[in-house]
């Protein structure tokens, strides 16, 4: 049981390590969207379409998803656990549930927080008011969908054994 625990919490590693990349890429999405806006509020109305293109490959990296479903598969396809061994502990490492809860909460917070950017990228238009702009780079700033205390707090639990 604790090689398998070990083996997801790598693949949870994984996805810390794609979380350091979002975050890379969040804000170089803010420099971006911040050079844009520049360059929309002095062009002349009607020669800006929507915003798009550049501005979506930087929210695609992210592999949660995959990362989550190969997980899944690893842990049930592989041994086919029962429910009590998903609950069970050994010493401070911890259960196999909480790991594979704890990357599903980081998957929703990312596709969530995606939808998000992407529906605010598309309301980038050249007739954007400058109030709506700015309030659209809070949003892209504030990362509201992933809380970094609940991030921790998943991450302390899943690496509690690396803490200590």
């Amino acid at each position: 049981m604790e090689v398998l625990v070990r083996r997801v919490q790598q693949r949870v590693r994984k996805a810390r390590e794609d979380m350091d990349r979002w975050d890379d890429l969040n804000s170089r999405l803010l420099s971006q969207f911040t050079n844009a806006t520049s360059i929309i509020s002095r062009l002349p109305r009607g020669s800006f379409g929507e915003a798009d293109g550049e501005f979506g490959d930087y929210l695609h990296f992210y592999e949660g998803d995959s990362a989550l479903r190969d997980t899944n598969q690893m842990v049930r396809g592989g041994s086919a656990l029962s429910a009590k061994q998903m609950q069970l502990q050994v010493g401070i490492l911890p259960t196999i549930a909480d790991c594979l809860d704890g990357l599903q909460t980081l998957c929703e917070m990312h596709q969530a927080e995606h939808a998000l950017k992407s529906s605010v990228i598309s309301l980038l238009t050249w007739t954007t008011s400058s109030s709506d702009i700015a309030a659209m780079r809070q949003l892209l700033i504030d990362q509201p969908n992933i809380p970094k205390d609940e991030v921790q707090s998943i991450f302390d639990i899943i690496f509690a054994d690396e803490i200590c």
